[in-house]
């Protein structure tokens, strides 16, 4: 191949200055994702030229020509010269309340769901969860906008570790003992033999245990299941662990075979994004350095 062939190859799809070129939209759809209207709305914006963006943000306004026209994404955009607001980053954090299925939709009851509660704005921009929390685990569930970081994400060959408390009962916890089942021989399950690192172990007052309990228990007859005492030692125990893997309801099965069953549990960490104060059933745009970890596990090959 010549060099002429071989520089054009490689220019092949990129802009000015070598960089990857933007992928373009319509005006229309860009700014019906962006301002959270309906696409026709949009249409009639851009129609009535009330649409303008910036090349930089100390740029001038250029009015966009009508909804045909191609943009980017992410263009500095304003609508009556307002600014119109940016994309989200490509990972944003959601504290899932107990109780929540993981899912965008549920035609079979009527529980609630993942759906029903993110933002218009993130579901046209295909936001979806990254991998699950079981219906009855509460913590950070990250959303994600990337299908290739959503796989990195969750793939074992990519180690990336999840960080849980749970609150358990079956009496005080040998650290020892826990960790050496946990770290060293593995737990059986159903599904084979799984490890977790242990982080930290501290027993609950009588007080909280038994308010944690109590709630429970009230949780378990309002849906209707079996009730038992059986193995809800008092003080109860919160164990903090995490795991690399995520198989369905892995945590609960392995502490449970540890004779200590799982009566809360949280998720509190995914990679290097944590929970910290996020408060229940709201949402958080990942931080910069959140973001930057996330576009590092993009560049891994």
């Amino acid at each position: 191949m010549s060099t002429d062939a071989s520089n054009k190859k490689n220019k092949k799809g990129k802009g000015k200055g070598g960089a990857a070129a933007k992928k373009l939209f319509r005006a229309d759809k860009v700014v019906s994702t962006r301002a959270s209207i309906s696409r026709s709305q949009a249409f009639d914006v851009l129609k009535r030229r009330r649409i303008a963006w910036k090349k930089t943000n100390d740029s001038d306004l250029i009015p966009v020509k009508g909804p045909k026209e191609k943009i980017a994404m992410d263009a500095i955009l304003f609508m009556d010269g307002k600014p119109i607001p940016d994309l989200p980053p490509i990972l944003i954090a959601y504290h899932k309340p107990k109780y929540m299925l993981s899912a965008m939709q549920e035609k079979h009851s009527d529980k609630k769901h993942l759906g029903m509660v993110l933002p218009e704005q993130y579901k046209k921009l295909d936001m979806h969860p990254v991998g699950r929390l079981d219906y009855d685990t509460s913590g950070l569930l990250l959303f994600s906008m990337s299908g290739e970081l959503t796989q990195r994400l969750l793939h074992p060959k990519h180690h990336i570790e999840k960080e849980y408390v749970a609150t358990v009962a079956g009496g005080t916890v040998s650290v020892e003992g826990l960790r050496t089942m946990l770290e060293e021989d593995g737990v059986e399950t159903t599904e084979g033999k799984h490890f977790a690192n242990l982080i930290k172990v501290e027993e609950l007052g009588m007080e909280e245990s038994r308010a944690i309990l109590d709630g429970h228990l009230k949780d378990l007859e309002e849906r209707k299941e079996n009730l038992t005492e059986e193995h809800f030692g008092i003080p109860l125990t919160n164990v903090r662990i995490a795991v690399q893997e995520g198989k369905h309801r892995m945590v609960r099965r392995m502490l449970a075979n540890c004779k200590h069953p799982v009566i809360e549990l949280r998720r509190e960490r995914h990679g290097s994004v944590e929970l910290n104060d996020l408060a229940e059933g709201e949402f958080r745009n990942c931080e910069e350095n959140e973001i930057e970890w996330a576009e590092g596990l993009l560049q891994k090959k």
